[in-house]
This record gives structure tokens, C-alpha cells and sequence, in this order.
């Protein structure tokens, strides 16, 4: 049942399946009334309660036709194939429903993301942070009780060595760089010069 109708209807795909049912309950009604009258041995007055079995029929399918949805369409109204009208299609109706579902659900889904996540993601950042400040506390704490454990005589003479090597390779480095830096320039000169010579 379709929670958008008040009252639920019979539901048949086409007029066509509508005029078979009627088809088959005359049938099935005639025939139930033909094996009573034989049961009960009147089977010659057949004929005579034809017309009145045939207004029965008709009149349970009149009442029967207000109650009834053919292809999404009610019928308390004579059906009528409208030309210039394209019919209706219930189960694309009833998709299309279904797809409207659907969307609002997702809908509903995202807000509740867009409320819960940033809150989410400042906090997992905020842990993240806590834990790297807490590591680079602890390093510090550590180098600092490394280093106040130590005095100059307890480093070991080849660092000290290799240190004062390097601090004086840099002063010598700094002066060769501003010799050949000197040196570059007279070649480029000297070499504009012997260029501009004619042989």
C-alpha cells in the first residue's frame, strides 16, 4: 500500500488485464452456477437466470470500478485512452518515489557528516599535535640531560680534532673562494682581450 492514498485500491497494469479478470470471475461465477443447477437437477432453467446472473456481474464490477487503480490512474471515472495524452507509468512513479527516498536520506546523511566531521578532524589534529609536542619535550629533555652529563674533558679527541680541521678548512675555504672568484674575472678579461687581437 502506497503510503501516499487514503484508502488502498485494487491494482491492475492495463485495461486489458482488468477486462480479463472479469472475464475469468463470469466464468468461474457461471460455471459454479451451472454445477449447482445440475446438483440440484433444474439444468433446463439455465436460460432464464442468464440476465439476472449478467446483471449481478455487472453490477458487482460497477461497484468494484470506484475502488480500482489501472495503471496508477483511478477508475471511478470511465476509462478512456486519451490520444493526446501519454499514460501514466506507475512503477516509474513508484521508482521515481523510491529515488526521492533515496536522495533525502542522503541529504540527511551529509548534514549529520558536515555537523560530526570538522569536530572530528580537530580533534584527531589536536591529539596529533599534543603527541609531537609531548615527543619533541621528551628529545629536548633528553639532549639536555646528554649534554649537562658531559664536561670538555670527557669528548673524545678525534671529534675534537675533526672539529677544529673543519672550522679551519672553512676559514681557508672562505679565502680560496674569494682568490679563485679574483682569478675568474682576469680570465675573463685577459680572454676578451687575446679575442679582440687581429692575427
Amino acid at each position: 500500500m502506497d503510503a501516499r492514498e487514503d484508502l488502498p485500491k485494487i491494482s491492475v497494469e492495463t485495461e486489458q488485464d482488468w477486462r480479463r479478470l472479469q472475464r475469468n470471475i463470469s466464468t468461474a461465477f457461471l460455471d459454479r452456477l451451472y454445477l449447482e443447477l445440475e446438483s440440484q437437477g433444474v439444468s433446463q432453467d439455465r436460460e432464464s437466470f442468464l440476465p439476472h446472473i449478467n446483471q449481478f456481474l455487472d453490477t458487482l464490477f460497477a461497484i468494484t470500478r470506484p475502488n480500482l487503480r489501472i495503471n496508477g490512474r483511478t477508475t471511478e471515472e470511465p476509462y478512456d485512452d486519451d490520444e493526446g495524452m501519454e499514460p501514466f507509468d506507475e512503477a516509474l512513479d513508484r521508482h521515481i518515489w523510491s529515488l526521492s527516498d533515496q536522495r533525502l536520506k542522503w541529504d540527511r546523511e551529509i548534514g549529520g557528516r558536515r555537523r560530526t566531521r570538522p569536530t572530528e578532524v580537530e580533534a584527531m589534529i589536536q591529539g596529533v599535535y599534543t603527541q609531537h609536542r609531548d615527543v619533541d619535550m621528551n628529545i629536548d629533555a633528553n639532549e639536555e640531560s646528554y649534554l649537562s652529563g658531559l664536561d670538555g674533558s670527557q669528548l673524545d679527541p678525534a671529534i675534537e680534532e675533526t672539529f677544529v680541521n673543519a672550522i679551519t678548512m672553512s676559514a681557508q675555504l672562505s679565502q680560496s673562494i674569494s682568490m679563485q672568484y679574483e682569478r675568474a674575472n682576469r680570465f675573463s678579461a685577459v680572454s676578451t682581450e687575446v679575442k679582440a687581437l687581429k692575427p
